[in-house]
């Protein structure tokens, strides 16, 4: 992989529409859409779909599985991670990669922000949706096995 290719942006690559909930939810609804549609992370919106969070699989498994709590007796505002770093469609897969690596993520949400600077989730990025563009640029050079 190459500079060139790291200096594309982030919408060059086939990242996910987010899954969300609002704030005051219980936390067994995060489990239950992780669940059905398979994924390792939730955005938390508030009533005007601005993001507030996000929950991970391993807030779950830390924040509620590891203390025994009943998951519909937590909220998710009680857990996730306030005011995520996020990014916009339009930034290089580049700052995607140092953002993850700089803060031991392995999701990113993609927002687009309004005049007052609020964040609206539009997109998540993965390190899977990373790993799999290099897969396919490996094979594109020839170098698969």
């Amino acid at each position: 992989m190459d500079a060139k290719t790291l200096s594309l942006p982030i919408s060059t690559l086939d990242y996910k529409q987010p899954a969300t909930v609002q704030v005051g939810s219980p936390v067994s609804d995060v489990i239950d859409i992780m669940q059905a549609e398979g994924f390792g992370c939730i955005l938390v919106v508030d009533s005007e779909q601005r993001l507030a969070g996000i929950i991970t699989d391993r807030d779950l498994l830390v924040q509620v599985c590891g203390k025994r709590l009943d998951p519909k007796n937590v909220l998710v505002e009680d857990i996730m991670s306030a005011d995520p770093e996020s990014l916009r469609a339009s930034d290089p897969i580049a700052f995607a990669l140092n953002l993850m690596h700089l803060g031991h993520f392995r999701h990113v949400p993609l927002c687009i922000w309004d005049d007052q600077h609020q964040e609206f989730p539009v997109g998540m990025i993965s390190t899977r949706d990373i790993l799999d563009h290099v897969a396919i640029f490996i094979e594109s050079q020839g170098g698969g096995t």
